[in-house]
């Protein structure tokens, strides 16, 4: 039997671009997702299903050789706050489910399975730290970001137990800064002010903007953000204890970006009308993201050069709204 790859919540911002990569490279996928969506390649089956049907995950590890799983199911930030209990099952339990089932699957199959994890920027706390690291003190303030770290610490315990074995599973976690794509417009996240924003200028209209002009947070491209993954799971070994890395191509404030975007569009207007829900949630998040274990254990690169960053965001935004 040929072993596939398994990606939850193909329907995602991350999960479909990552579906659509290794698709192109011919991978056999098996994607898992609340909604429905028509496959149109051979090697792809997909499956309408919750990432908290036990027996449907069980049955999928049961009826293939999964060699490697991408796990992108989740409720986001502010959706998740809004109902706290849905988002453990979702984001805590169901993904501890997750690894225990990969684990195993790998014990049985005598093969170390390669497990990924999107963590978050969310997992720290309760101040906001400039060039966090790491090792950095970590207090979430937010479900959403309990849950994140308390999967980041699960994962990282059963990847030790089977590390120096040659089944089981590999636990490899990448914690996010806030994602920009130029082809969707995410919502349900505290970060999503940037996509948001450029999208607003770029089709000619007023913004209303959630938190104060003040507020600084790191940012990564689609684009980038897909290499990476590529580039930390495509990596035999990850010859560290650590399996939790920070990435960011750039840190701006909600007022850098407007300049930005109004430097480029000259009549572009925005309206600050606080919501003290998101505001305190990106307060506690850091302003920006030390790399250097990134860089050291997997060769992640980073010009994080602010100007460039956004002018690239900008002008492929108006491209994709002029197709």
């Amino acid at each position: 039997m040929n072993s596939k790859i398994l990606i939850t919540g193909f329907n995602g911002e991350l999960g479909s671009k990552i579906l659509d990569f290794l698709a192109q490279k011919n991978y056999s996928i098996i994607g898992l997702d609340l909604n429905k969506k028509l496959s149109q390649s051979d090697n792809i089956k997909l499956i309408q299903g919750s990432i908290s049907d036990k027996d449907l995950i069980q049955s999928i590890f049961d009826n293939n050789i999964i060699s490697e799983v991408y796990h992108f199911a989740a409720l986001l930030s502010q959706t998740a706050a809004k109902n706290p209990k849905l988002a453990t099952e979702i984001n805590e339990n169901s993904s501890i489910n997750l690894i225990n089932c990969a684990a195993v699957h790998g014990v049985k199959n005598n093969i170390k399975v390669k497990f990924f994890f999107p963590s978050s920027i969310a997992v720290y706390g309760p101040r906001k730290i400039h060039n966090a690291s790491e090792f950095d003190i970590i207090k979430p303030t937010t479900i959403y970001g309990i849950n994140k770290l308390a999967v980041e610490q699960y994962g990282s315990k059963k990847h030790t137990e089977f590390d120096s074995k040659n089944y089981g599973i590999d636990f490899r976690s990448i914690r996010f800064p806030g994602v920009i794509s130029s082809d969707s417009i995410p919502s349900g996240g505290t970060t999503d002010y940037a996509p948001q924003m450029i999208h607003a200028a770029a089709t000619n209209k007023q913004y209303i903007c959630k938190l104060s002009k003040e507020t600084l947070l790191p940012f990564i491209s689609i684009e980038k953000t897909v290499l990476s993954i590529h580039q930390l799971m495509g990596m035999n070994t990850i010859n560290s204890t650590l399996r939790v890395f920070n990435i960011q191509e750039a840190s701006f404030s909600v007022e850098d970006l407007y300049k930005a975007i109004q430097h480029k569009f000259g009549e572009f207007k925005i309206e600050y009308v606080i919501d003290n829900k998101f505001q305190s949630v990106a307060d506690t998040w850091p302003s920006s993201l030390n790399c250097d274990e990134a860089k050291k254990k997997w060769k992640f690169t980073s010009s994080e050069d602010f100007e460039k960053f956004i002018k690239k965001m900008i002008n492929e935004m108006i491209k994709n709204e002029k197709n």
